[in-house]
């Protein structure tokens, strides 16, 4: 029997299925019209009026880094967390609401252990969080104005840049973080790896439905997912057994087909 939190993140992972698949369908020209229905292998069908069964299976690309392909992912959630538990504890100190913006360094998003680096525990995101909070609060500007502390004395070394704005009057704390990093072009790779991947279920999808479409998608609202692929990935053709390969752009919000041909 799977624990709670193994149900927590299928629960998430869900939605975020649920988020792709409902961009894909607005944006789709060629989405079939019918009863949309959740599953898993496929990951939804769509059940048209002539009773056809179209089937669609979801999977995210993510920009290689390094050897290690999941660094930025995890790092993603580290800075998510970070600036969730800083806005819960900034609440919780009564510091003032503000629009609050984190630039994170990510040389210490890890800990240095010798030649090694982990990933930072649960109660070390837990203390750099408060102490973002307590710093925030420390130099909150007063209402009408803003302020930016780069590198100021007791600023923690995790966030090379907090911007702090109360320009305009607000009644509740709005936390986020922000990074600039690299865009991938060349996605060939990235995405022959995940179609070859998926590949691997098309047989058991297509006992559930008559044809079955594979739906790429990067959420480049995250850095991992930043993927713009050139006019030589969207023209190259990939192998593929789906019967249609598209490609979801969803921080652009764009879909764009991809050329397949069947293995051999």
């Amino acid at each position: 029997m799977g624990t709670t939190a193994d149900a927590r993140v299928s629960n998430s992972q869900k939605e975020i299925e649920r988020r792709h698949l409902h961009s894909f369908r607005h944006l789709c020209e060629d989405f079939p019209a019918g009863e949309l229905i959740e599953g898993e292998t496929p990951d939804f069908l769509v059940i048209t009026s002539t009773g056809r069964k179209i089937g669609i299976e979801h999977t995210q690309v993510f920009k290689k880094d390094g050897t290690d392909e999941t660094a930025e992912q995890s790092d993603e959630t580290t800075k998510d967390f970070i600036t969730t538990a800083a806005k819960r504890h900034a609440e919780f100190l009564g510091v003032s609401p503000a629009h609050v913006t984190l630039f994170f360094n990510p040389q210490y998003l890890r800990r240095t252990t010798g030649a090694k680096r982990r990933f930072l525990t649960k109660a070390e995101k837990q203390r750099i969080a408060e102490s973002i909070a307590v710093f925030v609060g420390t130099h909150m500007p007063e209402q009408g104005s803003s302020v930016e502390c780069d590198w100021r004395p007791g600023q923690p070394r995790q966030v090379d840049l907090i911007q702090i704005n109360r320009v305009y009057p607000v009644d509740r704390h709005n936390w986020r973080c922000l990074e600039y990093n690299a865009i991938q072009y060349n996605a060939i790779e990235r995405f022959q790896d995940a179609i070859t991947r998926k590949s691997k279920m098309y047989a058991a999808c297509r006992r559930k439905c008559d044809e079955c479409w594979l739906l790429l998608v990067a959420d480049s609202f995250q850095s991992s997912g930043n993927i713009h692929p050139d006019a030589t990935s969207l023209s190259h053709v990939y192998t593929s057994s789906f019967n249609q390969i598209y490609f979801l752009d969803f921080g652009l919000g764009c879909v764009l087909p991809l050329n397949a041909e069947p293995r051999l």
